[in-house]
């Protein structure tokens, strides 16, 4: 019950790719299929129409090559020069501009269908890639919404070869998928685009597919082949990781009878905007006659962000660990005590540039005891358990390939 609901928290909102109407160039077809695919791999699910999506990508040609933009509720673009072939390169940046805007509100519109697609082989003279693709566009062409394999599809469209054509079927995971029930030739490197729009709307709109029958193949027309990007699939680079971001800070903590200076960092896993796993030190250095006191605080935990705008961004997360309580006292004397600790840091990041943030916080918290220390009977030392304090920071992040 809570794997599904945290998954469905932490997965991404759909996104909308669309190349401009006045953009015909193979070039940029080629880089809107890489798309499609890429956001797929790494688990975004794509929607049909602008209004079933909270983020848009748009491929529209220009003089001088392809202008990539990214859409929410701010915009992020950025162009590409042309050749023989596109760079790489280009798919990276639009995914990244796409992670850097704002998603706009959730439309009314009713979700559409979400089928995924699994591609088991292709002929010898077909890329499975190319089959993938051809069938991701024919569902998006057919107002579906289009998922990863382990998106909780309400379907799952299978493909596989047999012989020089191409078998079709469906099923409601990718182990699932029942007996072919159509079966297209493939005269031509990649599936007829019309035979195969035919085929995608007849298993979708199947009640009842007949067991065991398929339809003799079908002579598909030639169709122009697409230029551009065509990656195979042992060379493309593995998806991206989660954001890594690394902090570190320094602060004032407060504890009823004195003010303490700290430092501390912070590194976090996760999405951003979005959850995230925390791993926290924190250090207070102090002294007092006769002695010196070094805690440490050490506590991992959750945190979530959100985007208020493309610069500024609030935080809030829960912190719980052990601190570690040292002195040194006169005469050599040392020791070590440990606690429980908690913390509540609330907080809000400025960009200051492309991954560095400026980390403001405010932090309370509470160790499992207070402590004191005396010195020829007399105490020179005492902290309450209770904590708050306010923090100031840079942060780095950054996503791993």
């Amino acid at each position: 019950m809570i794997a599904p609901l945290l998954a469905l928290l932490m997965a991404p909102a759909p996104v909308y790719i669309e190349v401009a109407a006045e953009s015909t160039t193979p070039q940029a077809h080629s880089l809107r299929d890489q798309l499609m695919i890429r956001l797929l791999e790494e688990g975004y699910p794509l929607a049909p129409t602008a209004t079933t999506a909270t983020r848009t990508l748009r491929v529209e040609t220009t003089d001088s090559g392809i202008r990539v933009e990214a859409e929410g509720e701010d915009v992020r673009r950025f162009e590409v020069a042309t050749g023989p072939v596109l760079p790489l390169e280009a798919v990276h940046r639009a995914i990244e501009a796409l992670d850097e805007v704002i998603p706009r509100a959730a439309n009314s519109a009713p979700t559409p269908p979400r089928y995924a697609v699994h591609v088991q082989s292709a002929p010898a003279e077909t890329s499975p890639e190319v089959v993938r693709r051809a069938l991701v566009r024919s569902l998006l062409d057919q107002k579906n919404a289009v998922v990863p394999l382990d998106a909780n599809p309400d379907a799952v469209l299978c493909a596989q070869s047999q012989g020089d054509a191409l078998e079709l079927s469906r099923g409601t995971n990718a182990d699932s998928c029942g007996p072919p029930t159509r079966l297209i030739a493939l005269p031509q490197s990649e599936p007829d685009r019309g035979e195969l729009d035919d085929s995608v709307d007849d298993l979708l709109h199947a009640t009842a597919p007949a067991q065991g029958t398929s339809p003799g193949p079908v002579a598909a027309a030639p169709s122009p082949r697409t230029t551009g990007l065509t990656v195979d699939q042992d060379d493309r680079p593995d998806p991206r990781a989660p954001a890594i971001r690394i902090g570190v800070r320094t602060g004032i903590y407060g504890r009823l009878s004195s003010a303490d200076a700290a430092v501390g960092t912070t590194v976090r896993v996760g999405r951003e905007p979005g959850p995230g796993g925390l791993l926290d030190v924190l250090m207070l250095p102090t002294s007092a006659p006769d002695i010196s006191i070094f805690e440490t605080s050490i506590g991992a935990g959750f945190g979530w962000t959100w985007a208020v705008t493309s610069i500024v961004g609030i935080h809030l997360q829960g912190i719980a660990g052990i601190q570690i309580h040292r002195y040194r006292q006169r005469g050599a004397q040392t020791g070590h005590r440990y606690d429980w600790t908690a913390e509540i840091p609330v907080g809000t990041s400025l960009r200051l540039a492309r991954g560095l943030t400026l980390d403001l916080a405010v932090r309370g918290g509470r160790a499992g005891r207070g402590r004191e220390h005396r010195v020829d009977d007399v105490v020179v030392w005492s902290r309450n358990a209770w904590r708050i304090g306010a923090s100031v920071g840079l942060s780095y992040g950054w996503r791993p390939r």
